[in-house]
């Protein structure tokens, strides 16, 4: 059973996170801030890690960044999972090496399917997501329109 770092300092958070990923079939740890998550990571038997931006002290996207640093978490599977999207904070987080960003409010079904994805690439030997094409996928879907919002009204041609 894969066992899933969330790191969040919002206890609703975590514990939202936590029952959708226990019903998933995975283990989790929680930490309420990016040190005990880091402690946590070092320690060893994490398959992978859910980071929140903000949080008290250092960012998730500072942590994700000291995790790649790391030669023991270096190939850790990391998502930041956050509702601030402003000031290029999903190219800040593929820059630090997160693997995915996923956008609040999400559907327990996507967080499921991320997070298997991510388990997909741990097993993967040598394989890395191109940070380029895969924050371009990301920042496309931030632009997207929300399920069930107006569309405009389709052009007309005239001859």
């Amino acid at each position: 059973m894969p066992t899933v770092l969330i790191a969040d300092d919002d206890p609703d958070h975590r514990e939202l996170m936590a029952l959708a990923l226990h019903r998933f079939g995975h283990e989790v740890l929680v930490a309420e801030d990016a040190e005990a998550a880091l402690c946590a990571a070092t320690y060893g038997g994490i398959d992978a890690a859910l980071l929140d931006v903000r949080m008290p002290g250092i960012s998730g996207i500072e942590l994700c960044g000291l995790l790649r640093s790391d030669p023991a978490t270096a190939d850790l599977p990391i998502m930041v999972v956050s509702a601030d999207v402003g000031g290029n904070r999903i190219m800040a987080a593929m820059e630090a090496g997160a693997d995915d960003y996923l956008i609040k409010p999400y559907h327990r079904a996507e967080l499921g399917a991320r997070v298997e994805a991510l388990l997909l690439r741990r097993g993967r030997a040598g394989f890395k997501p191109s940070t380029v094409a895969t924050a371009a996928l990301l920042a496309a879907r931030a632009g997207l329109k929300p399920a069930g919002a107006a569309l405009p009204a389709p052009l007309r041609r005239t001859a």
